[in-house]
């Protein structure tokens, strides 16, 4: 009946239903002071709804029914309790004034001709709102198809909340501690601990305790559960503890509760100014009065008596907290509520508690701990077998679900020698996540491997992601090629090895896998990665592993890596196919799989295996497992360098980057190299490529890019290893760079290939100017120089109408100027616009000795025009500050006139100049005044008229502003040649 009696009082409804009541009967009891104050304040006169429109009150009216409809019903919106009493008082009100005599003195407006009032439009919305809340009650309840939280891939790692899932039968040790303390009378608080390591069932054993005593609820007893973690500082702690334990009590006491809130907030204070010598005086004398923290405390207590209750206190996870945060935790239930009749249970990893507070320095020895505790209750380590067992229980009840022979695999593994289940798990929790792991993982399997290395490396992965990390970047040296077993293994340590074959006891431990309790114990000195974990300072070693850890580490490598690993080859994690996947962790839906790679690599030069990979986006993939690849033979050394050749040629087009497949090839030339013990193997090596590729039917210019690698890395790739030299290599490369100019020869590309003078770069890493220039000159006079003439026009940075020659113009023809001449006589007849308009862009340049970007527009040149549009478009220059610059180009034919044009030029004369620049040329005067669009149409006749005006003292000049020139007896000595963009020019 209690309990009935409880859930109602409780309820958050009745507490709605009760102060609704509460609120009508107080409006009712007032309501002439209410109606009085409405009609006062809140009632308007009819004349004020003049403006408010029948169809504008009713759309906002529609616009709140639509705005309802998509939150409450299409979104199926939950309103917080909050706005559900808000909307509750204001139903209760509406109905009051609309529907009672409650009003007096005041009407409604109406709504139109409707019947309706202007109030009633909150009616109905109200009315709307509560229908769809009922509407989509009903429909979260029955509508929504319901989730099966039984079938799931992953396995949560929750506590038990049912004695049915007891597996480590803790629920009579759970009745046994519950049956004790209900026996049990404090004067004082009594605290117990629930010790014992990670995942081994704390947390289950506490939810045990707490569904017995709801189930067979004690005589006079209260329990709470306090979870310190949920806060962020040690006085929240204490804050929040004193608040729970007072909502808890105030159902029962709420004298009691009032006390704990006053005792809390002294507390608190006390904690805020760090002095608490009042609180932990040793004598309580007579001057402290029932104000004081320790008056109030006696209170608490005396209450207690009184009340004769029992008070039970759960905290769970405190090796989840800092230092400083469990020490006020242990303070708390000892000092600070160290009340009578209280009973704290605690649940706690000691050894995780002791190492966290002697490491930070908090306490001087593990007996501390042991101060608080009257009773610690130790939970026995779980039986290894049963635990194996219910991990495959999990397992078939995971995501892996019909997986039949993976889990029989797995099963079998388990139990094996050198698996190291036992060593890394001891609890269900590490079993739950094992689970989850494998059902992560699983997709990303090679597609042949050894489920017991399978299970090894997820143990390393799972408990040292540092390692794999470092495997990952350095596995070429810490996991050689053995060309023996044709693997990547461990490399021997080489100490005490003739000692070792002496000594038989020694040898079986290196060669069997034995102990006492059937785990794997092998030797670390063995292997020399292993026997540096065993030094202060390794680049494996981790500074925050203990002994043990480090112990296992290289435990791990070695079944994993070891000669002790004797798996079949093709499923050994020590293939490197399977290394290379399971360090990469790569997923993709379209991954290639080891039947397709072998084809690939053992087709020959058809290619047509590869071509097909490639169609389907799989280069990377190919580009990846050669990193990792081992190959069985000579042959195959061979088809893997063709293939690598032939994904360079046409990188590109691939969807892969030339430079990362050369890295990779030179690379695997290495490996391949050092591990091959053939004569003449470097001369035959070159001889290969140099048949299959260089002599063969690829792009020249991919070839000058293979032999500009080889050159330019010659030190890291030592030429011995490839059977080539430098001189070599630089005759072959001028050959090839002829044969390049003879593909390109009679071809107009693209204005956006750029291969041309790339290729000259590369060539000239073995040639100077003297050797190649020629061969390039020769080429252009013998073709059309359209696409050389676009390609050498060049723009300054953020702006396409600043314009130059490229300095390559001058690399080629040894100067600018010289380029001019070869592009005048080679255009001498021209009838192409664009390219006339290039001849005038040249001829301006040189007017500034090619100096400096001037302004140009071109407007016939198709090719320039296509590349600064590109240009503009990759760098989205949506803005060109310059296109409000014009530049004038003034010619004089005396020094004395050249001179005027620098005379008194200023922003004050001109005030939209920007800048005055002059040029002598071979005995040629030219000035390049630079102004703004601003008044540029007088610009130009003012500029004349100053230069004749300057002059004008000494000698008679005449201005013709229509030719825009200065003459003197009829000779023109002054004339303005151009004015860009032409646009500006008359």
């Amino acid at each position: 009946m209690t309990k009935i009696l409880d859930r109602i009082f409780r309820s958050p409804f009745t507490k709605f239903i009760i102060s609704i009541t509460i609120f009508i009967l107080v409006v009712w009891t007032l309501k002439d002071w209410f109606n009085e104050k409405i009609t006062a304040n809140l009632t308007v006169d009819i004349t004020s709804f003049d403006n408010l429109t029948f169809w504008l009150s009713g759309g906002l009216a529609l616009v709140g029914f639509l705005f309802i409809f998509y939150k409450i019903i299409l979104k199926l919106y939950n309103p917080s309790s909050f706005l559900m009493r808000l909307l509750g008082f204001t139903v209760v009100v509406y109905l009051l004034l609309r529907f009672t005599s409650y009003r007096n003195g005041w009407f409604f407006i109406d709504f139109g001709d409707t019947g309706l009032k202007y109030v009633d439009l909150l009616g109905l919305l109200l009315v709307w709102f509560f229908i769809g809340f009922l509407d989509g009650l009903l429909w979260r309840k029955y509508g929504i198809p319901k989730i099966n939280y039984e079938i799931t891939p992953f396995t949560a790692d929750d506590p038990i909340l049912n004695l049915e899932d007891d597996q480590l039968g803790y629920k009579d040790r759970a009745k046994s501690i519950i049956e004790l303390l209900s026996q049990s009378n404090f004067k004082k608080s009594f605290t117990i601990g629930i010790v014992g390591p990670w995942g081994n069932g704390k947390s289950s054993l506490i939810e045990l305790m707490e569904r017995q005593i709801e189930e067979e609820p004690l005589q006079q007893t209260l329990h709470l559960k306090f979870l310190p973690y949920l806060n962020h500082s040690e006085s929240e702690i204490i804050s929040e503890f004193f608040t729970q334990l007072s909502g808890e009590i105030s159902n029962y006491n709420g004298e009691l509760a009032d006390f704990i809130v006053e005792y809390s907030d002294k507390l608190l204070k006390l904690y805020k100014n760090k002095n608490i010598k009042e609180f932990f005086a040793r004598r309580v004398s007579r001057e402290y009065s029932e104000n004081t923290s320790i008056g109030t405390y006696r209170k608490i207590n005396r209450v207690l008596e009184k009340l004769n209750k029992r008070f039970i206190v759960f905290i769970d996870d405190l090796d989840r907290l800092s230092s400083k945060e469990v020490l006020q935790v242990l303070k708390l239930v000892r000092n600070t509520a160290n009340f009578r009749n209280f009973i704290f249970v605690i649940a706690l990893d000691k050894d995780y508690v002791l190492n966290t507070l002697v490491s930070n320095n908090d306490i001087s020895d593990h007996t501390f701990v042991d101060k608080f505790f009257q009773l610690e209750v130790y939970l026995p380590e779980i039986d290894k077998l049963q635990l194996k067992e219910d991990f495959i229980t999990q397992l078939e009840n995971s995501g892996l679900q019909g997986k039949t022979e993976f889990i029989e695999s797995v099963s079998k593994s388990i139990y094996q020698t050198n698996n190291l289940f036992d060593d890394y798990i001891s609890n269900h929790r590490g079993a739950k996540r094992l689970v989850n792991q494998l059902v992560f993982d699983y997709e990303m399997l090679p597609d042949e491997l050894d489920t017991n290395d399978f299970l090894n490396f997820t143990y390393l992965k799972m408990s040292f992601p540092s390692a794999i990390k470092f495997l990952n970047n350095n596995w070429q040296e810490i996991l050689p090629y053995n060309p023996d077993s044709k693997l990547r293994e461990l490399e021997d340590s080489g100490d005490g090895s003739d000692d070792l074959d002496k000594d038989l006891f020694k040898l079986i431990h290196r060669t069997r896998l034995f102990s006492g309790n059937s785990r794997f114990n092998p030797k670390l000195n063995d292997y020399r990665i292993t026997s540096e974990l065993k030094k202060e300072e390794t680049s494996l070693k981790s500074s925050t592993l203990s002994n043990h850890q480090n112990d296992l580490l290289g435990k791990t490598l070695i079944v994993l890596f070891g000669k002790e690993n004797k798996n079949p080859k093709h499923t050994s994690i020590k293939f490197g196919n399977n290394l290379r996947k399971l360090l990469q962790q790569k997923i993709t839906a379209n991954d290639l799989t080891n039947l397709e790679f072998q084809s690939i690599i053992n087709e020959g030069d058809s290619f047509e295996s590869l071509r097909r990979a490639v169609d389907a986006g799989k280069v990377e993939d190919i580009i990846d497992r050669i990193t990792f690849y081992s190959p069985e033979n000579s042959d195959e050394i061979k088809n893997i360098i063709s293939l690598l050749l032939y994904i360079f040629n046409d990188a590109e087009t691939m969807g892969a980057h030339s430079i990362h497949v050369l890295q990779i090839l030179s690379d695997f030339i290495k490996s391949v190299v050092s591990e091959n013990n053939e004569d003449n193997k470097n001369e035959n090596l070159w001889k290969f490529i140099k048949t299959e590729f260089l002599d063969e039917d690829y792009k020249s210019f991919k070839k000058l890019e293979f032999l500009t690698f080889l050159s330019e890395n010659r030190i890291r790739l030592d030429f011995t290893e490839w059977g080539i030299l430098e001189e070599d290599l630089k005759e072959l490369s001028l050959v090839i760079y002829k044969s390049f100019l003879d593909e390109k020869n009679g071809q107009l590309w693209e204005i956006t290939d750029y291969t041309f003078y790339h290729a000259y770069h590369k060539v000239s890493k073995f040639h100077n100017a003297e050797n190649i220039n020629p061969l390039v000159i020769d080429f252009w006079e013998n073709n059309d120089i359209k696409i050389l003439c676009a390609q050498m026009v060049e723009n300054e940075t953020w702006t396409i109408r600043m314009l130059k020659t490229s300095d390559h113009a001058a690399t080629i023809f040894e100067s600018k100027q010289k380029y001019k001449d070869f592009v005048f006589d080679k255009l001498r007849d021209v009838t192409d616009a664009g390219l006339i308009e290039y001849k005038k862009f040249l001829n301006l340049e040189s007017f500034t000795k090619f100096y400096t970007y001037i302004r140009f527009d071109f407007l016939h040149f198709k090719e320039i025009k296509q590349k600064l549009e590109a240009i503009k478009t990759n760098n989205r220059l949506s803005r060109d500050e310059y296109v409000n610059i014009v530049e004038i180009y003034v010619q004089s034919f005396e020094e004395e006139i050249y001179k005027s044009t620098f005379t008194n030029v200023t922003v004050n004369k001109f005030p939209s100049l920007v800048s005055n620049n002059y040029y002598e040329n071979d005995g040629e005067y030219f000035t390049k005044i630079r102004v703004t669009t601003t008044d540029i149409h007088n610009t130009v006749p003012n500029l004349l008229k100053h230069y004749r005006d300057t002059i004008q003292n000494s000698k008679d000049y005449t201005l013709n502003l229509k030719k825009k020139e200065i003459l003197r007896d009829e000779e023109t000595v002054l004339k303005v040649l151009s004015v860009q963009p032409n646009d500006y020019s008359e």
